[in-house]
């Protein structure tokens, strides 16, 4: 297992339930404003993270599809400009065209752990689609969870030739922890595994979703817009997350930046939201949000050109908490 793939094991696991049998290796997110410095938990019960899919909700149908509804056609979406990632960091190379009921809402992350967005349920062990996207074909095992039996089950996928992949050629499904992968036609392929589906037929449920996906880049809209950020700001990691079953708010924005080595987190949310885990943040409140940055080693950081933390957040503004005024231009 490459190195790569063991910190994605790692994220997921910590993140999210494991599925029934294995883990995806996903990446398992000026007027007016009140500033305060927190150094303790109970001030800061309102400081968590912010975080939605822009744009793109769950549509639910009910029932299974049956066969002859399901939408032949290529995977590809129209070519759309590229987003240019020093302007919004925060891009979607897939998205869900449709989706059963029980879903609640699509994830978004980005960054050294690669790109992936992730539809979910609700409750202790909500239902988990994953979508990812991948530059050529991965290898028939690529979680490492299926072990040598992994097999390929042949499936038309979108007019194309893609295979399911599990531990019996006669259970696609793979007992519930299911792996659908098909090509997208221009050497790139898509990959979905799910898990705790509650639906009637998983495995038309599932060619539904595969064959209803669109691919090409997306900026994913945020509740913050930042002025600018110094040259040396480097996004390592970016994660929409919707997880009010967690305890915060009902989405979360996470974005860690790495400074001349140093993590500085910028986390947005809803005003009494899960706190950062971090000690001593510095934070600000306006339009029902709340935004907190913290920087693990604020020497190595240097951040004095820019007047520390508080001068970065004197350069956000909060959008609320309406996500129909979000942004798909967060910096600039």
């Amino acid at each position: 297992m490459s190195e790569h793939e063991l910190k994605l094991k790692l994220i997921e696991l910590a993140e999210v339930p494991a599925p029934p049998i294995a883990v995806d290796v996903e990446r398992a997110r000026r007027d007016g404003k009140r500033r305060r410095r927190v150094r303790t938990y109970a001030v800061i019960a309102g400081c968590v993270t912010a975080v939605v899919a822009g744009g793109v909700v769950a549509v639910s149908v009910p029932g299974a599809p049956a066969p002859e509804d399901r939408v032949a056609g290529p995977a590809p979406a129209p070519a759309l400009p590229p987003v240019d990632p020093a302007v919004h960091p925060l891009v979607a190379k897939a998205d869900f065209g449709w989706l059963p009921d029980g879903i609640f809402g699509v994830e978004y992350r980005v960054g050294e752990y690669g790109t992936s967005s992730l539809a979910i349920g609700r409750g202790e062990n909500p239902a988990m689609i994953w979508l990812t996207v991948h530059d050529q074909e991965p290898p028939l095992d690529r979680t490492r969870q299926i072990g040598p039996g992994a097999t390929r089950v042949p499936v038309r996928i979108a007019g194309r030739d893609g295979y399911w992949v599990s531990r019996s050629g006669a259970d696609p499904l793979n007992g519930g922890d299911s792996y659908l992968r098909w090509p997208v036609g221009d050497g790139r392929w898509l990959d979905v595994h799910a898990y705790y589906l509650d639906v009637r037929d998983p495995e038309q449920v599932l060619l539904r979703v595969a064959e209803r996906v669109t691919v090409g880049d997306r900026p994913v809209a945020v509740p913050v817009r930042v002025s600018a950020l110094p040259e040396n700001f480097e996004l390592a990691d970016g994660a929409l997350v919707r997880r009010p079953d967690r305890g915060g708010g009902p989405w979360e924005l996470d974005l860690r930046y790495s400074v001349n080595g140093a993590n500085v987190h910028l986390k947005v949310t809803t005003i009494g939201g899960r706190p950062p885990k971090a000690e001593d943040p510095v934070c600000t409140e306006d339009k029902g949000l709340v935004a907190c940055v913290t920087v693990d080693r604020p020497v190595a950081a240097d951040l004095g050109a820019i007047g520390g933390a508080e001068g970065l957040l004197d350069r956000l503004t909060l959008l609320g908490p309406d996500e129909s005024a979000w942004s798909t231009k967060m910096i600039g």
